[in-house]
């Protein structure tokens, strides 16, 4: 059976996809009881293979702002690149490339849930205060709405299906 890896690979063109994941949330780590004891588990709408610039620059257009709105700025990961300089659904981390992600554009969140070491449900609310939500998250690129765009490390992505298919896990 292929791995994520070896589906996805061949996936040419911005595509829709669902993923779900089985993540570590970011949270305040100072007096924090939940640190390290809770997991989020999310499914999402999105792309990949898609340009983060491409859609910045468009989004700015249907908001009639101009181009230097836009400050790209640096950046942990890089794209995983074809022979032919297209773009693949993968990165690695720029330091350690055995750290390996999906690129993945946030269209629309689909579930959001929290489960503690045992599997029990963790209610949102008492995981409020510590939940690390940046405001200034995308304030870089100038737009009303904002381009959500994240990395997911392969381990952490739990099924990805498109085409009506479900990609294998492994």
């Amino acid at each position: 059976m292929a791995t994520l890896k070896e589906t996805l690979i061949d996936v040419r063109g911005a595509t829709f996809v669902t993923v779900a994941t089985n993540t570590e949330p970011k949270m305040k780590k100072t007096g924090n009881p939940f640190h390290g004891r809770v997991r989020k588990i999310a499914k999402y709408n999105g792309q990949i293979n898609f340009h983060y610039d491409r859609a910045v620059l468009a989004q700015l257009e249907r908001e009639g702002k101009d181009a230097s709105c836009f400050f790209a700025g640096e950046s942990y990961h890089k794209p995983i690149l074809r022979d032919d300089g297209t773009l693949t659904p993968f990165a690695v981390h720029k330091d350690d490339p055995s750290r390996e992600y999906l690129r993945f554009r946030i269209l629309r969140t689909l579930e959001t849930s929290y489960v503690d070491e045992t599997g029990a449900d963790v209610p949102e609310a008492a995981l409020e205060p510590w939940l690390d939500r940046n405001p200034n998250a995308y304030a870089n690129q100038g737009t009303e709405k904002k381009i959500r765009f994240i990395t997911l490390g392969l381990t952490s992505v739990t099924a990805v299906t498109f085409d009506g298919e479900i990609a294998p896990i492994g």
